[in-house]
């Protein structure tokens, strides 16, 4: 017999969902949504601007270089609704990045939006007032373009489940049914 196969615990938050979810009436900043691969934010900076607010400082081929991680599956929460996409947020701040769903290059999920992808493949976003260079250690071809945004299929099984406890029925109490011969029945 083969073992039982697990469910991936997470699902691609994807545009057949937000329909769902939207004509349900269900406010889609009550839903937490999660990054599924690892992201990470850089940028070089100059000696005499050292002090870093957020993210970690590394000194790499003689220069220093500033360093957000958002980790796979970082839970994020959506910020506003674009035409074409979400803007959800990491952290306390105000800085959002954006997925985006459209025809051309994502008709079925959110996917990970720069603010300028590079001629190199690489990418661009304006975080913190500072300009990053994007990577995605974790997506295949190191490309952002693979992120998406995925939510817990636990909590869209719960949004799809309906329950009716019945309480059963007795004969004798003014209900009609059965035949009588099964006291359970």
């Amino acid at each position: 017999m083969d073992p039982p196969v697990s469910k991936d615990p997470y699902v691609p938050f994807t545009r057949e969902l937000f329909d769902k979810l939207s004509s349900r009436n269900i406010d889609l900043k009550a839903v937490q949504y999660y990054i599924d691969q690892q992201l990470v934010l850089s940028r070089g900076i100059d000696n005499d601007q050292v002090a870093v607010k957020n993210g970690v400082i590394k000194f790499s081929n003689g220069k220093y270089v500033n360093e957000i991680v958002i980790p796979q599956n970082t839970p994020v929460v959506l910020e506003s609704i674009e035409g074409d996409g979400l803007r959800v947020n990491a952290d306390n701040g105000t800085n959002t990045l954006k997925f985006l769903n459209s025809k051309q290059y994502s008709p079925v999920n959110y996917i990970f939006n720069p603010d300028k992808w590079n001629k190199d493949g690489t990418c661009e976003v304006n975080y913190d007032n500072n300009k990053y260079t994007v990577s995605c250690p974790t997506c295949s071809t190191n490309s952002p373009n693979e992120a998406k945004l995925v939510v817990k299929q636990s909590a869209i099984d719960n949004m799809d489940k309906n329950t009716k406890i019945l309480k059963g029925r007795i004969i004798g109490n003014g209900n009609s049914g059965g035949n009588g011969s099964n006291p359970n029945y």
